[in-house]
C-alpha cells in the first residue's frame, strides 16, 4: 500500500475513538460521510428550489458506484433496506410449484432463514434447514448428498457471522448451476472486506449485502445484485411509484402504469432517494473504490495473520478453521467468561463482539499492526 493511500485511510478514520475490531457488528463510515450527510441535511432542512431530477436521481449515482465495485451492469443492482428484505423478494417472487424445495443451512444468520419460513406458510414450496453434521462448511460433496432432487433455491452466507468461516461460493455456484438451482448468497459479512471475482459473480444469481457492515455505509440500506437469469425468474410482487418510468417526469405521475424502470430497478425499495442514508452509503462506496477491494483484502489478511502468529494461544482456542478464513476470527477463552473478557477489553479501549460464546474479531482496512499489538496484550490476561 503506497503512502498516499495510507495517509488517505488515516485521514478518513482519525475520528474513531476506540481500537475498533468490530466491523462485523457495525462498520464505521469514513469521515467524508460527515460532509455528505451535512449537505443532505441542509436539503432536508431547506429544500427550496431543489431540482426534482437531481433529487430522484440520487440512487443512480450509488447504483453506478456499486456496479463498478463488483464489476457488473447498473441494471443488475437494486436498492433495498436489508438482507432479509432482499431474500424476501426472492421468496415471494419465485414461481414455486407444489413439491418444490428451498434449502438453507441450519445455524445460518436469520436473514437467510426467516423470510423462507414465512413465505413457506402460504407458498407451495417446502423449506428445509440442512444440518452440516461433521462438515465444517457447506461443500459440493456435502450438497450432492443432502440437496433433494426437487431443490429450486439454495441460500447461504458467504462468510458466517458467528465463526467467520468462508464458503467457496465459486465451486458451489458451478455445482448449483449444473442442477439449475438458483443460488442466493448473503455477502454481508464478506463484501467490502473481501472482493468478489468476476468468475464468482458469474455463478451467483442473487447477492444480498447490508451496507452498514464491511461496506461502511448506513444502517437501513442494502444492495442487491440480481443476475439476468434471476430477474427473469423472480417477479416483482410490490409496487411503488419511484420504480415507474413515469417517476422521471414529475408532470407525468398520473399516467399510471405497472411498467418499471429497467433491470433490477424493478425491485427498488420505496422512497429510494433517501438523501441522508444514501449520502452515507455513497461515502463508503467512494472510500472502498479509492482504496480498492483487493488492496483491502491483502491488508486485512496481513494483520489477521500477524495476530494469529502472536496471540496468547495457551489462553484461547481458535474457532475459525485456518483453511476457511475470511476477514473474521473467532476465539473461545479457556479460563475466562467471554462477557467478562469483553468488558476487560473495553477497559483497554478495544471494541470486539461476543457471538455464541466466542470472541469475534473483525479486521478491516483502518486497523493497524500497532492496534493488533494492543489487542494481543489486552487478551493476555
Amino acid at each position: 500500500m503506497n503512502s498516499e493511500i495510507r495517509e488517505y485511510i488515516n485521514k478518513e478514520y482519525q475520528h474513531l475513538d476506540s481500537i475498533f475490531f468490530n466491523t462485523a457488528y457495525f462498520g464505521p463510515s469514513p469521515y467524508s460521510a460527515k460532509k455528505k450527510i451535512f449537505r443532505a441535511a441542509q436539503k432536508e432542512l431547506d429544500p427550496s428550489f431543489y431540482n426534482y431530477n437531481t433529487w430522484t436521481g440520487v440512487p443512480e449515482r450509488s447504483r453506478r458506484l456499486m456496479a463498478k465495485l463488483i464489476g457488473c451492469s447498473e441494471d443488475n443492482i437494486t436498492h433495498s433496506t436489508s438482507t432479509s428484505d432482499l431474500v424476501s423478494i426472492v421468496a415471494n417472487g419465485f414461481d414455486f410449484k407444489e413439491g418444490d424445495i428451498v434449502c438453507a443451512v441450519n445455524g445460518d444468520y436469520p436473514s437467510n432463514v426467516i423470510p423462507w419460513m414465512v413465505a413457506s406458510e402460504y407458498s407451495p414450496f417446502d423449506f428445509n434447514l440442512l444440518d452440516l453434521g461433521d462438515e465444517i462448511i457447506p461443500t459440493v460433496d456435502w450438497l450432492e448428498k443432502v440437496l433433494p432432487a426437487s431443490t429450486k433455491v439454495f441460500n447461504v452466507s458467504w462468510v458466517t457471522f458467528d465463526t467467520g468461516k468462508k464458503v467457496d461460493i465459486l465451486s458451489i455456484g458451478k455445482y448449483l448451476r449444473s442442477r439449475n438451482i438458483l443460488f442466493v448468497v448473503d455477502g454481508t459479512q464478506a463484501l467490502g472486506g473481501l472482493p468478489i471475482t468476476a468468475e464468482e459473480l458469474e455463478y451467483v444469481d442473487v447477492l444480498a449485502i447490508s451496507s452498514y457492515k464491511w461496506m461502511l455505509g448506513a444502517y437501513g440500506h442494502a444492495f442487491g445484485y440480481f443476475s439476468d437469469k434471476a430477474q427473469k425468474l423472480i417477479a416483482r410482487k410490490t409496487g411503488n411509484w419511484i420504480a415507474s418510468p413515469n417517476s422521471k417526469v414529475v408532470y407525468n405521475l398520473l399516467n399510471y402504469t405497472t411498467e418499471t424502470l429497467p433491470g433490477a430497478r424493478k425491485y427498488d425499495r420505496g422512497q429510494t432517494p433517501n438523501l441522508l442514508t444514501l449520502s452515507c452509503v455513497e461515502a463508503g462506496l467512494d472510500f472502498l473504490k479509492k482504496v480498492g477491494l483487493y488492496e483491502i483484502k491483502k491488508h486485512n489478511q496481513d494483520i489477521r495473520d500477524f495476530f494469529l502468529e502472536n496471540y496468547p494461544q495457551s489462553k484461547y482456542n481458535l474457532i475459525t478453521p485456518k483453511e476457511y478464513m475470511g476477514n473474521i476470527l473467532c476465539l473461545s477463552a479457556k479460563n475466562i467468561d467471554p462477557l467478562k473478557l469483553e468488558t476487560e477489553l473495553k477497559h483497554c479501549n478495544v471494541d470486539v463482539s461476543v457471538r455464541q460464546g466466542n470472541i469475534r474479531l473483525s479486521f478491516h482496512i483502518f486497523n493497524t499492526k500497532e492496534q493488533v499489538e494492543t489487542l494481543i496484550r489486552a487478551l493476555d490476561i
